[in-house]
């Protein structure tokens, strides 16, 4: 019995610690307080970024709960550790889709700390609800 559930649990931590495609330095954005599904797959490049003023490319691949509205948006964050914004982006979304596949664009800040977050959400503007959410950790 005790075997039997070491190999489940073994099986468990093996397809959990594949189930998200990103850039190395991910997290869900519990760490900022935010309670939201992680992002099946988010990739950026460069990687690291460019200096101040270059363009960031994110690309994303996500499964939506239910469609998307008007009021959906995909946000680009960068943010100090303590989650204070520094730049952002919010990119519209196609309405009544159930799906992104796509690729998006952000501004590099000019000032950017030594630590930092990227932080990419797919968010209800309307309500502020969060609907999915995936933190990169810099440097």
């Amino acid at each position: 019995m005790n075997g039997n559930w070491i190999l489940v649990s073994i099986f468990l931590l093996l397809i959990t610690s594949f189930k998200v495609n990103a850039n190395p330095g991910w997290s869900d954005c519990s760490f900022n307080a935010i309670d939201a599904p992680i992002m099946d797959a988010t990739f950026f490049s460069p990687d690291p970024i460019g200096a101040g003023g270059t363009t960031l490319q994110v690309n994303v691949t996500q499964s939506l709960s239910k469609p998307t509205t008007t009021y959906t948006k995909l946000t680009i964050e960068f943010t100090d550790v303590n989650a204070f914004l520094i730049g952002y982006v919010r990119h519209p979304l196609d309405t009544n889709i159930d799906n992104i596949e796509d690729t998006f664009f952000a501004v590099v800040p000019q000032s950017l700390p030594d630590k930092y977050l990227i932080r990419v959400m797919v968010i209800e503007a309307g309500t502020g609800d969060i609907r999915n959410c995936i933190l990169f950790h810099r440097p």
